[in-house]
């Protein structure tokens, strides 16, 4: 039986004095892809302008944002009272707060730091996908074709505006290269994948995480039908890993547990919302096909809108798609069933198998647009193509004549046959038929430059002719991605992320007020653009769409976020759902001073009735959580004098009506609120900010219950008399995950000190 840790292609037979496939080392590979870095982006590496588009302005760098200016405040991020009436920030999946590397972008200035971070971990896609291809075919022209395809695809460039789901992307093939590792060889080798599985678990993207271990998986199950005297030491490895990276992981993991078991995110949460459409696989040789394109220039598919593009480049779909056809090797044909399982699965219910999927193993049901699940193929194409190289390559020139040219001239018809679509049968909102055919005329013109230079390279008998073809190859198939369809992440000159203060006549401070879009105007901005880059991200921050508010530092009701916290969120939900008027009662309760302007696009208009944050004295009623939903959002509801706690309460309050009650002095913190309070009753002290059971309060520095008002807000039970009140944020899962960490790392550190010294023992004892 083969050992699954040699290559299942031949590999390429290398003398002393070196052959030509020693030229294309991962350090020229990456050149390469910094040459296509530089002709795409020229400004971002010269660091005049910054990446700004959709999720880049409006989610990841607001985050980052905020995160270092919590980190020189000297303040681990772990609430974020600017959004969502106070939400959990570290416990967020994508936020990117525990991530090492993200040191990069705390100590240098942004946004420069944070466009290289991106990029570079593109660069560490690149280099990961070359090693694990060498690994498996054993050949480095085909090992750099490999990384090129992958770092450098339609959804990379798309997801320049994720930092997580990049980085996530990054360490994608160093995961599964170390797992190999691991449960073939084990000792140290346990403990590199146990490291890099970990870096990719902090990036916290855990949709791309799931499909990365579970393509791992599906390799383990290869190996232990390969050699099934191997299945117990295997599944011990893989085992052990996984125990060490989530101990690694303990101090993100615990709190990400913990907001998802008390967040509006559930197995049930991914629909067929965003599938890829019945002819998506036809935008992997026409990208354009059937795409429209934005005010502000950017093409995507009208059916999904989560990536722009999912092109992996022509030749490289063309070449996997003959190692599907004609490589009989067991990893080439697991990697063409993993590549048709995840179209399946991007197609939704149309694709039959996710329904399924989800019932059997319902984490996946987690994963929110089935589209994301292209991520698996777009993994497993360049290594097909990579296999197809390797294979071409052991052939003689004929042969590689007689294969690529009618494999060439099949993707031409259907390139043809796509155009006609087009042309005939156009959407009312494509693309012009002009734009498709000269995109995909030119997606031809590089099929057969990339084809051409493949057969030229494999029969030249010069050294020095064969090594150009070949980086010129490598060129060809990243240029084709470069010019793929416009821009995918449109720059914006840097000073667009400069201070821009909304036109209000008192700007909300934290803890006092609040500032809210109205649905309106929130449904108007997710409709509009402007074709000027720094007026369209000028738009977004004056209404603070996203979580551009944090950039002012300004509170707001609303916020962008992956996991909200479920009861604040169904109440915000009756602000901008089914509500043709605002219920003043509640955006008075929620301390809203500010609202955008219902006449005047921009401009916020000034509300004098909201209340303060926290309050004292409400009459408490209780109800369960439909009538007090129904309550909230009623012309009637006076949260000056009523407060609505749970049912399952009423036995435990003594409280009633306290009109002399009064909040003597006050002072906030992002994780601490202080009161000193004085009544002559028992009364109930209301503060408006988002329940989460993390928070505890004490009166008089003795804890006492934390109780629910108005659904999703805090109340505490204060007795008579005078009393100093203080809630806390005490995310006693994070403690107990950072010291788990820390012992896992310093066994992790211990082991591999051990296995290092053991390795050196043979040499001692020879000398």
């Amino acid at each position: 039986m083969q050992n699954a840790a040699t290559p299942l292609i031949t590999r390429e037979p290398e003398n002393s004095s070196g052959s030509i496939d020693d030229q294309f080392t991962p350090w020229r590979m990456a050149i390469v892809l910094g040459v296509l870095m530089l002709i795409a982006y020229p400004e971002i590496v010269l660091g005049s302008h910054t990446f700004f588009y959709r999720d880049a302005g409006l989610f990841g760098y607001p985050l980052a944002y905020y995160f270092k200016d919590s980190f020189w405040r000297g303040e681990l991020p772990l609430w974020n009272p600017y959004s969502n009436c106070g939400i959990p920030f570290l416990a967020q999946w994508n936020t990117l707060v525990l991530y090492p590397p993200s040191l990069f972008y705390l100590l240098v200035p942004m946004p420069w730091s944070m466009n290289f971070f991106q990029l570079g971990h593109m660069f560490l896609a690149a280099v990961g996908m070359y090693f694990l291809a060498h690994r498996w075919f054993g050949n480095r022209f085909a090992a750099s074709v490999a990384g090129i395809a992958f770092a450098w695809s339609g959804l990379s460039l798309h997801s320049l505006m994720w930092p997580a789901t990049l980085a996530a992307l990054g360490w994608m093939p160093w995961v599964i290269l170390l797992l190999e590792r691991a449960w073939n060889e084990g000792r140290r080798w346990i403990i590199w994948a146990s490291f890099v599985g970990a870096m990719q678990m902090l990036t916290g993207a855990p949709e791309i995480i799931i499909l990365t271990w579970m393509i791992a998986g599906a390799f383990l199950v290869l190996r232990l039908f390969q050699e099934k005297s191997f299945v117990w030491r295997a599944l011990r490895r893989f085992t052990t890993v996984t125990l060490v990276v989530m101990g690694l992981s303990a101090a993100q993991l615990l709190p990400f547990l913990d907001l998802l078991a008390h967040g509006d995110r559930s197995s049930s949460y991914g629909t067929d919302e965003w599938a890829m459409p019945a002819w998506g696989a036809a935008n992997f040789l026409v990208p354009l096909f059937r795409c429209t394109s934005s005010v502000i220039g950017v093409f995507s598919q009208d059916e999904q809108q989560w990536t722009s593009s999912y092109y992996a480049g022509i030749a490289i779909f063309g070449l996997a798609t003959f190692a599907v056809l004609k490589i009989r090797q067991p990893r080439v044909i697991l990697l063409a069933l993993l590549t048709i399982f995840g179209i399946l699965c991007a197609l939704g219910s149309a694709g039959f198998i996710l329904p399924t999927l989800k019932k059997v193993v319902p984490v996946f049901g987690f994963i929110r647009f089935p589209i994301k699940f292209v991520c698996i193929s777009l993994f497993c194409f360049p290594l097909l193509a990579a296999a197809a190289i390797v294979w071409l390559k052991n052939g003689d020139v004929l042969k590689s004549r007689r294969i690529l040219l009618p494999l060439g001239l099949c993707l031409v018809m259907a390139v043809a046959g796509i155009l006609g679509v087009s042309f005939y049968f156009p959407f009312a909102e494509d693309a012009s038929p002009n734009v498709v055919l000269r995109n995909g005329l030119i997606r031809v013109a590089f099929l057969g430059a990339i084809f051409l230079g493949l057969v030229l390279m494999h029969g030249s008998g010069s050294r020095t002719r064969h090594v150009a073809l070949a980086f010129a190859v490598l060129l060809l198939i990243g240029l084709d991605v470069s010019t793929h369809m416009p821009r995918q992440n449109p720059t914006v000159i840097t000073r667009g992320y400069e201070e821009i203060p909304p036109q209000m006549d008192k700007v909300p401070v934290l803890n006092q007020s609040r500032a809210l879009i109205s649905a309106d105007v929130q449904a108007r901005m997710d409709r509009s653009a402007h074709p000027n880059p720094l007026n369209h991200y000028a738009g977004q921050r004056a209404v603070l769409l996203g979580n551009c508010n944090l950039l002012e530092k300004i509170p707001k009701v609303n916020g962008f976020f992956p996991v909200y916290l479920r009861e604040e969120y169904e109440v915000e939900a009756l602000l901008y759902k089914n509500q043709p008027t605002l219920p003043t009662g509640l955006a008075d309760f929620l301390g809203v001073s500010q609202i955008t302007s219902s006449t005047r696009l921009f401009v916020w208009d000034t509300r004098t009735n909201f209340m303060p944050l926290a309050t004292i004295g409400q009459k408490p009623l209780f109800a369960n959580s439909e009538n007090t939903l129904k309550a909230l959002k009623a012309p009637e509801f006076r949260p000056r004098e009523i407060v609505y706690l749970p049912e399952a309460v009423k036995t435990m309050i003594s409280a009633d009506r306290a009109a002399n009650a009064k909040i003597v002095s006050s002072r906030f913190s992002t994780h601490e609120m202080w009161f000193e309070t004085d009544s002559s009753t028992p009364a109930i002290l209301v503060v408006a900010q988002a329940y989460h059971h993390l928070w505890k309060p004490y009166v008089d520095e003795r804890a006492t219950p934390l109780l629910q008002a108005n659904h999703g807000f805090q109340a505490v039970e204060v007795p008579a008399g005078r009393h100093r009140v203080r809630l806390a944020y005490e995310d006693r899962n994070f403690t107990i995950g950072a010291v788990i960490s820390i012992a896992t790392l310093v066994g992790c550190l211990t082991a591999f000190w051990f296995f290092q010294k053991r390795n050196r023992l043979p040499e001692v004892r020879e000398n």
